[in-house]
């Protein structure tokens, strides 16, 4: 699905992710940053292909390029900021981003607390387990271990539907996808490109079960933040109108660009 020398690398390094330095940004005005000459970016860095670190140590994957894009339009250069899926919207909320580029999947709740942009991608979520595990739908979670990222959708999904299930939550992505390897888990709840890297240290042994939603992804600003709202709006704009956009989905993914032109309930695109 992605070139396997960036995912072995990202496996390595995601492991590090938490050790990065923090971001001196202030909750900046754009005008302020583009002064200043530099956007600090909000991404994950144990989410491949999404964001994950190579083997160079170098933030990489489709947010990252996404969000090279924006400093390129911005017309400023990129500072990336390692978040997770439980402290992610606030680093935005306190001003040590000024933007998130980090597989931020769109949903209600989430709207409360930030602005999306309008969508820049599509997640689609499944269940994955062993292949000598029959599992086709929610019932068949009843009395397994499911392991989710702390905080992410598939958290906060498995906990309403798998009700007879127990729900054990891992500090991000890698330690999620670990945990099934290792055996913690009967089974996880996360993107579907988890198999790719399950396949990379257990090969033959996981896929994905079954599906369980398909959300967009947009970038996330301070909530009444008209202008970084209207920005990030243009630029997704113009990435999808000139292919580039498209054409990173094709190096990421293998995929084409989706259609991203639907709304979202309870998921406004631009500020009110």
């Amino acid at each position: 699905m992605f070139n396997k020398m960036k995912l072995a690398a990202a496996l390595v390094m995601g492991l590090a992710a938490g050790l990065l330095t923090t971001s001196t940004a202030m909750a900046e005005t754009l005008e302020a940053v583009k002064d200043r000459g530099k956007v600090v970016v909000g991404i994950q860095g144990d989410n491949p292909p999404y964001g994950f670190l190579n083997s160079q140590g170098q933030n990489d994957g489709y947010d990252a390029d996404v969000a090279k894009l924006f400093g390129e339009y911005l017309g400023v250069s990129v500072e990336f900021f390692i978040v997770t899926n439980p402290n992610r919207i606030a680093a935005l909320q306190t001003g040590k981003v000024d933007i998130l580029f980090s597989t931020l999947s769109m949903t209600a709740e989430r709207a409360k607390a930030l602005q999306y942009s309008k969508p820049y991608a599509e997640q689609p979520f499944t269940v994955l387990g062993a292949k000598s595990e029959a599992m086709t739908g929610i019932d068949d979670l009843k009395g397994k271990v499911v392991g989710v990222p702390k905080g992410s959708l598939m958290d906060i999904q498995l906990t309403k539907l798998a009700t007879e299930s127990e729900i054990r939550r891992f500090d991000d992505d890698s330690a999620t996808v670990q945990a099934l390897l290792s055996g913690q888990v009967d089974a996880v709840g996360g993107s579907m490109f988890y198999a790719a890297r399950l396949e990379q240290q257990a090969p033959g042994k996981f896929e994905n079960k079954f599906s369980t939603s398909s959300l967009y992804i947009g970038a996330g600003t301070r909530s009444g933040e008209k202008e970084w709202n209207a920005a990030v709006n243009s630029f997704v704009d113009e990435v999808a109108a000139n292919g580039k956009l498209a054409a990173l989905y094709e190096k990421w993914f293998s995929m084409e660009l989706p259609d991203l032109n639907k709304s979202v309930e309870g998921v406004p695109f631009t500020v009110n």
